[in-house]
């Protein structure tokens, strides 16, 4: 795939001028953010230090779901979407290989087709090209984001400065890579293509079969994604942020247009903005305020390793296996594979206990017990964009959502262009134009 010239600011059809349809939020506004995911606590962060009354929602612990079941990357050379020439072909595979890195269940079937043939229909060479560009822009600002809102915090403290490691085995496997590096190149991100030895330098505990390999060194990864979270929670009290804990049932407008959120036990929130942070429930509360946003559960998995076993240096991708493994409090956390099965699915642990013999493949050294083990949906568009801003002509509910697998790369970028276009920055409501939540 070759990326097209397109940035954010011209992207096509995208391109129109949002600072027209907004109306600038003052000071002392009030703001209700739903969700305290990693991209919805980077929101209310910025937003309060833009000066706005922020109140945070959410049923559970802050950045107790897929903020801290990731496999704890910052990937600043991520651009490339998952639609993209030649995904139908691998469609029979995702349907009968229940152990393929991603994998449908049959009975999700007919509820995913909307959303499926949305995601074949991004799988043209134009909207691959186009989707690779707004992501690329994003990304592009995703690493200095987390300075910029952090710096000074004790958060900041958890982010590592090493970036991420590809590795294959054979010269076929790394044939798959060329897009990346490809796409790497041609957006400024550098990307240094590695043979045995250079892996070995950057990795010795890896497998001795590993041949070649990439390297991204401006990404970094989270010492421990959930303190990470915990941290933002705790700056946003102590700037003046309010957090109810509560689960949201329902939502709408009032006479004069404000939006407003009922809990189960009958209580009413209501300010002059919204922002929509509700991870893979997004797609549900979207229909409260307008047409639902195609927003669908991803399902991820990972495991942990026990103490006291060699920790890696920074985050290693497997390209053959599709798993990653990263150095997550001091223990090695294994991640990978992408499951559609919809909300309420319960989950097949098969598919996080297939990620031990894949993991001790890749480093021989590995204890072959497993510490404990997760899965947690993480919400996708059709076209891997994110959901980010109003809609034409309803400036009152803004969405922060449909991340994917860059939740936590773009929580920091995602919630300073909103808070900045919120309050009337025209450069900032332009820069959020591919992710508009009027392109489907």
């Amino acid at each position: 795939m070759t990326p097209c010239p397109v940035s954010l600011v011209d992207a096509g059809h995208f391109s129109f001028e949002r600072e027209q349809m907004m109306t600038r939020v003052e000071p002392g506004s009030t703001v209700l953010v739903l969700g305290a995911g990693i991209v919805g606590l980077c929101t209310a962060l910025a937003l309060q230090r833009r000066g706005l009354a922020v109140t945070l929602i959410d049923s559970g612990e802050p950045g107790a779901g897929c903020s801290a079941g990731n496999a704890a990357m910052i990937q600043i050379g991520s651009s490339l979407p998952l639609a993209a020439p030649g995904l139908l072909r691998r469609v029979p595979g995702m349907l009968t290989d229940p152990e393929g890195p991603l994998v449908m269940r049959w009975r999700h079937l007919p509820a995913l087709m909307p959303w499926g043939l949305k995601l074949l229909r991004n799988a043209t060479p134009e909207a691959t090209a186009r989707n690779e560009a707004a992501l690329a822009g994003l990304l592009s600002g995703a690493r200095r984001a987390f300075d910029d809102l952090l710096a000074g915090t004790p958060a900041h403290g958890v982010i590592r400065n090493r970036g991420e490691l590809y590795v294959v085995r054979t010269e076929q496997a790394f044939a798959a890579y060329r897009a990346k590096i490809e796409a790497c190149r041609y957006n400024g991100v550098e990307i240094e293509v590695l043979d045995a030895a250079r892996i070995r330098e950057l990795e010795p505990l890896l497998s001795p079969e590993y041949r070649r390999g990439v390297y991204v060194p401006g990404s970094a990864y989270v010492d421990h994604p959930q303190r990470l979270s915990t941290m933002i929670f705790d700056q946003f009290l102590a700037e003046g942020g309010q957090f109810e804990r509560c689960r949201i049932v329902k939502g709408g407008r009032s006479v004069e247009g404000q939006p407003f959120l009922t809990s189960d036990s009958g209580r009413t929130f209501g300010a002059e903005r919204l922002v929509v942070a509700a991870g893979s429930a997004a797609g549900g509360v979207s229909g409260w305020f307008g047409p639902r946003l195609p927003i669908e559960p991803q399902r991820g998995y990972h495991i942990t390793l026990p103490p006291g076993a060699d920790a890696l240096q920074g985050p290693v991708i497997e390209g053959e296996m599709s798993i990653a493994v990263s150095p997550v409090g001091g223990v090695n956390r294994v991640a990978g594979t992408m499951e559609f099965a919809g909300h309420s699915a319960a989950p097949d642990w098969r598919r996080a206990e297939m990620l031990m013999p894949l993991a001790r493949r890749m480093i021989p050294t590995l204890p072959g017990q497993i510490e404990t083990r997760w899965y947690g949906d993480r919400p996708g568009t059709p076209d891997s964009v994110p959901v980010l801003g109003p809609r034409r002509g309803d400036d009152r509910v803004w969405y922060a959502c449909g991340h994917g697998m860059l939740g936590l790369t773009l929580s920091a970028r995602s919630g300073l262009l909103l808070a900045a276009a919120m309050t009337g920055d025209a450069q900032a409501a332009q820069a959020l134009a591919a992710s508009s939540p009027d392109r489907f």
